[in-house]
C-alpha cells in the first residue's frame, strides 16, 4: 500500500493528483491543473487513479479523507462528477470527508459551488460526516 503518490496525465504539467495517507487514519487527496480530456486514454487514466484512491481509502481501513480542490483548474462537467462519485463511494464504507475549496477564480467558484451541492445533499443522507471547508489564501 502506498504512503504518498503522485499522479500525472501526460508531463504533468496541466493536471496532477497527489495524496498521502497519515497516521491518524486520514487520506488527504490534492487536485492540481485543469482536466480538459472527455474521453480516450487520458480521461480513462484520470477515471482509473481515482478508482485507485478508493481501493487505497479501504485497503488502508481510512477514517477520514481531505479533498483539496484549491488548486484544480477548469475541468469538464465528467471529471469532476467523478471526484464527487470516488467521494461519496468512499462517504458510503464510512469514511468522513471534508472538501477545502476557494471561490478566488471562477474555474474554483464552480468548485465551491458544487462542493456546496454535493455536501448539502448528502448530509441528508445517513451515513458518515460530510463537510466544507472555504479556504481564502493570504494576500
Amino acid at each position: 500500500m502506498q504512503d504518498s503518490g503522485t499522479f500525472k496525465l501526460d508531463d504533468g504539467k496541466d493536471f496532477v493528483i497527489e495524496h498521502r495517507l497519515d497516521d491518524e487514519g486520514g487520506l488527504s487527496i490534492w487536485f492540481h491543473g485543469g482536466l480538459v480530456a472527455r474521453h480516450g486514454g487520458r480521461f480513462e487514466r484520470y477515471l482509473s487513479h481515482l478508482e485507485q484512491l478508493a481501493q487505497i481509502a479501504d485497503e488502508a481501513n481510512v477514517a477520514h479523507v481531505h479533498c483539496h480542490l484549491e488548486d484544480l483548474g477548469e475541468v469538464l462537467s465528467r471529471a469532476q462528477h467523478a471526484i464527487y462519485r470516488m467521494l461519496h463511494a468512499m462517504r458510503s464504507h464510512g469514511r468522513s470527508v471534508t472538501i477545502y475549496a476557494t471561490g478566488e477564480a471562477p474555474e474554483q467558484s464552480e468548485h465551491l459551488r458544487m462542493s456546496r451541492l454535493f455536501v448539502e445533499g448528502v448530509s441528508k443522507q445517513p451515513g458518515a460526516p460530510v463537510k466544507l471547508t472555504e479556504t481564502r489564501r493570504a494576500s
